[in-house]
Formats: structure tokens, sequence, C-alpha cells
């Protein structure tokens, strides 16, 4: 069974989760590398997860180590990486492995420690035992940043003013917006990641979580429940422009913004980890491996990193050899570990990284970074009050106004890829599923298109607040039946798009989300003009488009139409990902 296929839903109750909490489990983000066999049936795998932003170099350090041919117990060893983001592996890892289930990983190495307090307490919550030993090395770091555009950078260093969550605040909620520094770029937009899967998105709101309480200390229960602390965290995240389940999705939207001149339009601010601004600024927007040329050209526009003025929290990417593995293994994972201690760590210094005592490498340079650690380093919460805080985010987050328009054509009934089942019912039980994690108030409405009516499109349900209506959305998602329409894609991208501007909710995330099967079948809508009508929008009034292509086919013309809005773009003909796991990561952004 592969790991995409094993690691569904899990269920993680706790006394302190609530309905998104509970459901946002996402244990199956895993590109994992293949595993190859290396001519040898009997060497020792070593299976390492390894957060994003380090994995491609880990992989490629990994494979040079293989090449030395490193042995245990006269055996040889292999080191195999898996890309697992840190929230995703946290997830998956609550639950125990059974016979016949995957390989399971003899490494976790995520990207700080806030995931693996949160693994020994949700561990404890369902009884299982602790796999996280007592003792763990964290071999690089990273701190948290609020990363601005340089022009907007220069702005606020020029006005003296000192940059912080509380700042960021009193700045989001001026109605003058940067006109204040006497700047055309509108209102001030908060790029911020989902805390329930990305390492920043934590962090930055534990930090703003810090702010308002007025501490740099351990964080109370009394703090957290404040009406007065949680009003503060729900006013940043209003600022929001919307949220995402990686850095790499706002990094990408942000260079093709500047790509097309308007980088300070898309976003005023991002909170990331140190090691991404390094990435962006060097055209690497995905922490992909430079070797020699990263994948793309550097922005015109590059990130100043800001470390927030009361205090940060640090990426400490502990290396933890879990306690379920056998001695063989453990002694090849501490082979592997002193290996990255010594021969290794000036490359992840090279690569923006921090070494264990926080001193920056050659690419920190001062104009963009400071080259010292940061003046004020938080300290995290006690693990259930860490759990606590990771659930009151689906409370006070920014909330959503969404359209979900799902492609019903004849194609919709074939096989999905190694499945007995139809794409349709793959995507109508990921459809349901996703929609659940979302909250009452939100707001949602559900379209089909390639349908037999007199418009390229059927509206099934008109958005409005889920409140408990929950179940009737279900069971409508659960109805739908493979039509032989028209499969008119750019028409009903553009009426879903019309609807929601038409409906538009200044505070809230407006967006439609389009599951599509295929190329546009003859509608009157020009791709071209559609492009173009998506990437005119107003930044203060924008309607972002997220898209979900099941065909090859039509993958470019989805990603072209999600990067205009910009939205995202999730490709689910990538037999390595899941239909379930992909529609869990579009409603991440919300």
């Amino acid at each position: 069974m592969t790991l995409a296929r094993l690691l569904g839903p899990t269920d993680r109750p706790g006394p302190r989760t609530n309905l998104r909490a509970l459901a946002i489990t996402a244990a199956f983000a895993f590109v994992a590398v293949s595993l190859i066999g290396y001519g040898n049936s009997g060497c020792v795998s070593l299976v390492v997860w390894s957060s994003n932003e380090k994995s491609q170099l880990l992989q490629d350090i990994a494979e040079k180590y293989n090449d030395t041919g490193p042995t245990v117990d006269r055996r040889c060893v292999r080191v195999q990486v898996s890309t697992v983001a840190s929230g995703d592996g946290e997830a998956a890892l609550t639950r125990d492995w059974s016979p016949g289930d995957a390989t399971r990983p003899d490494v976790w190495w995520p990207a700080a420690t806030t995931w693996v307090l949160l693994l020994k307490e949700h561990r404890a919550e369902r009884r299982l035992s602790d796999i996280i030993p007592a003792v763990y090395q964290k071999l690089i770091q990273s701190p948290l940043v609020i990363a601005m555009p340089e022009h907007m950078a220069d702005a606020v260093k020029s006005s003296g003013e000192v940059v912080g969550w509380t700042w960021l605040l009193k700045f989001a909620q001026d109605p003058q917006g940067w006109s204040r520094y006497e700047k055309p770029w509108g209102h001030f937009r908060l790029g911020k990641t989902n805390p329930m899967i990305s390492t920043s998105g934590l962090h930055a709101l534990i930090g703003t979580y810090n702010a308002a309480a007025g501490t740099t200390g351990q964080l109370t229960p009394e703090d957290v429940r404040r009406d007065d602390v949680r009003a503060f965290v729900r006013g940043v995240e209003r600022s929001v422009v919307h949220y995402g389940e990686s850095v790499a999705r706002f990094l990408d939207n942000l260079w093709n913004a500047d790509d097309s001149g308007d980088a300070l339009g898309y976003v005023s601010a991002v909170a990331v980890e140190e090691k991404h601004v390094f990435d962006y600024n060097r055209g690497n927007p995905e922490s992909l491996l430079c070797d020699p040329l990263c994948p793309q050209v550097a922005p015109q526009e590059k990130l100043v990193a800001f470390y927030p003025s009361e205090g940060t929290l640090i990426a400490d990417h502990p290396y933890v050899i879990l306690n379920w593995v056998d001695s063989v293994h453990r002694q090849a994972a501490a082979d592997f570990q002193r290996h990255l201690e010594s021969d290794a760590i000036q490359r992840f210094q090279e690569e923006g990284f921090r070494d264990q005592n926080l001193s920056a490498g050659p690419g920190l340079s001062t104009k963009y970074f400071d080259r010292q650690p940061p003046r004020t380093r938080l300290l995290l919460p006690d693990p259930p009050l860490l759990a606590e805080i990771q659930a009151s985010w689906s409370s006070l987050r920014k909330r959503a106004h969404v359209l979900i328009a799902i492609d019903v054509g004849r194609s919709m009934t074939t096989l999905a890829q190694e499945q007995s089942v139809t794409k349709l019912e793959l995507a109508k039980r990921a459809a349901s599923d996703a929609v659940g994690r979302l909250e009452p108030d939100d707001e949602v409405g559900l379209w089909t298109f390639s349908t037999n009516g007199d418009k390229p499109y059927r509206e099934v349900l008109p958005i409005g607040p889920l409140g408990t209506g929950k179940s009737e959305l279900a069971r409508r998602i659960e109805t739908l039946e493979a039509e032989d329409g028209t499969r008119q894609l750019f028409a009903t991208v553009l009426a879903g798009f019309d609807h929601v501007r038409s409906r538009l909710a200044p505070d809230r995330i407006n967006a439609v989300v389009v599951l599509g099967n295929g190329v546009d079948e003859g509608t009157q809508v020009n791709f071209y003009d559609l492009q173009s009508t998506l990437r005119r929008q107003s930044n203060d009034q924008r309607v972002r488009v997220f898209t979900l292509s099941y065909s090859a086919a039509s993958s470019s013309q989805l990603r072209q139409l999600s990067e205009a809005s910009p939205g995202a773009f999730y490709n689910a003909a990538d037999p390595t990902k899941t239909i379930a796991k992909l529609m869990r990561d579009v409603i991440s952004n919300f």
C-alpha cells in the first residue's frame, strides 16, 4: 500500500480541538522519492521524512552520502528521503503503523520542534506510545521573519517605525493604507500560511499571541483565552489575502506578479522563514535545488526580512530518530546525522540556513537580512497549550466566500488511476470532506458544469453561510451525476468569477474553486480574454481562482488562469497525489 493511499483521513480528537482542527489532519502530502532498488536487497534502507524547504538539498546530500558506501553491522546503508510537510508528517505520525502498511519513517526531520511537541501531545491524547526520544539534535535553524518587497520595506524604514505584529495590526486597520507613507499601493495585505500544515503559519500564530499578550515569556492559558488577546489575533488574520498549505504558493504568486511588474500589488508582507527569503531573492521560490542555476531568474523586487520587534520563533529542524526503530536503523540514522553535522553543515549554510548557534552563512547579506541572531527568541508554550493555540486558529481565521464548480462531464465516469471507482466519485468524496473542514459562518456555493442546460453551468446550491447546513451541502454533492453536456470550461470560470465579484464580501477571502477534467469544448469565451480579465482586477477587490485539474490536457490552461487571478493550481493528474489530499490543500487557502 502506498503512502498516499494509506494515509487518508484520520481523526485526532482532543479536549480542546474543534471541527476544523479535528478534520485537518492532512496526512498525505507526500512527494515521495522513488524507492528504486539500489542493486543490493540486503542493504539497510534508512527512510527520512524531510520538510519541504530542505528536502531537495537533503536528497542531494543523501545521494552523495550513499555513494561513499556507508555500512552498519556489515551491511550497506541507503538513505531514502521523502518530502513531507511538517504538519502532514505530524498528523501521519499520530497513528500507529500496522502490518501491510507502507514503509514507516526511521527519521523524522520536520522544520521545527513545535511539531515534535504537538506530536507528543496528540499521541498522548490518543493514548498511543511516545515515539519521540528524550534527546534529539537540532542541526540547522531559520528564524521567522516578516518579509516585505524592497520598495515597501524602504518606505517603512524611512519612517523610523519598528516592524512587528503590533505595527502590522495598526497598519492593517488603517484605512489610509500605504497613503500614510505617501505611496500608491492600496491597503496593507498579508500573506500567511495555514498553521495546521505549515511551520511559518504556526509560528506566526504563536508570535501574534505573544505580541497580543505583551510577553516574550511562555504563554499561559490565561493569556491565550483573554478576549483582548483573541481580538488582536483575529485582527491580524483579517489582513490576510488568503492562506495556503505552503510558503511556495505565496512566493510563486509573488514571483509571477514580479514578472508582470506588479509585485507590490499582490502582497505587502508575508510571514516566512528567513531561508525562504534567501531562496526567493535568487529566483528559487519553491526552495528547489540550484544546481548550479536556480529554476527562475531573480526577481526585480527582492524581499527584505524584518525580525518581529516583539520577538520571534526559530525553525530549529530537529533530527528525530523515532523510538520504533531497531538498533541497526538507529545506528544508521546516527551515522547519517554525524555526516550532516560535519561534512554537510557548510552546504546548509550556503543555502540560507543558520547553524546550531544561529551563525549566518555567506548568503545572508546585510542588505536583506540581519546577520546577527534575533535579539529576542520566544519560548514555545507547553504542549497542551500549543495544541490549543493551533486549534484556536479555526475560530479566528479570516472567513471564506467561495464558489465551488465541479466538472460532471461524461469523462468523469472513467476510473481514476489505480482506483476501482470513478473520477467523479472520488471528486465528490474529496469535495464533501474538504468542505466539511470549513466553519458554519464560512459562505460556500456549489455549481456543476459540462451540463445539458441553457447555461454553461448549473447552480446546485447558492452561496450562503454553511451554518448547520453542512449535511445539506454534503448531500447535494453526493447526488451529483455525470451528464453528456459540452464542457464550457472558460465560460463557467468567467460566470463564476462574475457571480462572486457581484457579491463581493470585502472582509472575506473571495474565491472560485474549479475542478476540471478536460479542455474547453467550444465555449464563446476566449481564453486570453478571460486571463486578462482575471489579471486586471483591482488588488483591493480581488476574486481569486483556484483550479484543480484531473486531466493533463487541461493542466496548462487551468494553471495560467489561477496564476492570473492569482490563486493556485493543483495537479490531480499527477499519480503521486490523491484528489482528497489536493482538495484539502485547496481548502487550506481559506
